[in-house]
Parts: structure tokens; sequence; C-alpha cells
């Protein structure tokens, strides 16, 4: 049972990870403007990366006796920039909450799939925090002795 539960999570994931290369490379193709100099090669370079994490997945379901799911979830479109931005934040706290799923879903004594994924939500945490300060949803707080991170609500 377990095993069925955690090829679930992971096809959720790749699921996630398909829209990721999808939405990203579409979101390059559409920033205009002077924001298009930097945030085309950022989307684009997330694209790659989604798509290298969508290969992983699909080797792994498979390592795993699971068959990959090849139905991206939903892809979210704009052509404003900050809302681009807030888009690819939604995906990517969904994307953690699935690989902590899995994560959750592996047996005790599966220590690999484990660390394997502890890697993956790492990563995810790391584009979550980016995508926040991006939308200012995080900002860092100078006082006279020292910086607080904070989140804006």
């Amino acid at each position: 049972m377990a095993r069925a539960e955690l090829i679930e999570n992971l096809n959720r994931a790749l699921s996630l990870e398909l829209a990721g290369v999808i939405q990203y490379s579409q979101h390059s193709y559409l920033v205009t403007g002077t924001d298009r100099e930097v945030f085309k090669e950022f989307f684009r370079d997330q694209a790659g990366e989604a798509q290298d994490h969508a290969e992983t997945l699909g080797d792994k379901i498979v390592a795993l006796g699971g068959v990959p799911t090849v139905e991206p979830s939903m892809i979210r479109q704009s052509t404003d920039l900050k809302e681009m931005l807030k888009q690819d934040l939604e995906l990517e706290r969904e994307a953690i909450a699935v690989y902590m799923a899995a994560w959750a879903s592996c047996d005790d004594n599966d220590l690999p799939q484990k660390f394997w994924l502890e890697g993956q939500i790492a990563d995810e945490q790391m584009h979550i925090e980016e995508l926040e300060k991006l939308t200012s949803e995080r900002q860092a707080r100078v006082n006279s002795e020292k910086i607080i991170l904070r989140e804006v609500s």
C-alpha cells in the first residue's frame, strides 16, 4: 500500500513539474518590456529545472513499478509579470506540498527515497523563497542592529 501511495504522490509531483515546464516556458515567451531582458532567462531556467525534475520523477516512478503520467497539472497564463510570478509561486507551493506528501508516504526504513525527496523539497523551498522575494511577499527589514526577514501577509 505504501508503495502505491508513493507512486501516486510522485505522479502528482510529475504532473506539477510538467505544468511547470509549460507554464515557465509560456511566461518566458510572453514577458515583454524592460523586464524581458532579465525574466526571459529566469523563466527559461526554471522551465529547464522543471524538465530535469520531471525526467527524474518519470524514471523513479518506473523504478518503483509505476507508470508515469503524461498529464500536466493546471497551467496558468498571464501577460502581466507580477501575475506570472504569483502564478509560479502558487505552482511551487503546490509542488512542495506534493513532495512532502510523497516523503510522508515512504516506509520508515526507505531512507534513500526519503533522502532523495528531501533534496527535492529543499529545491522547491528555494524556489518558493525566491518567488516570495520577487513578489514582495518576503522582504528584509533593516533596523539599527540587524536585518530581520519577515513574511508580508
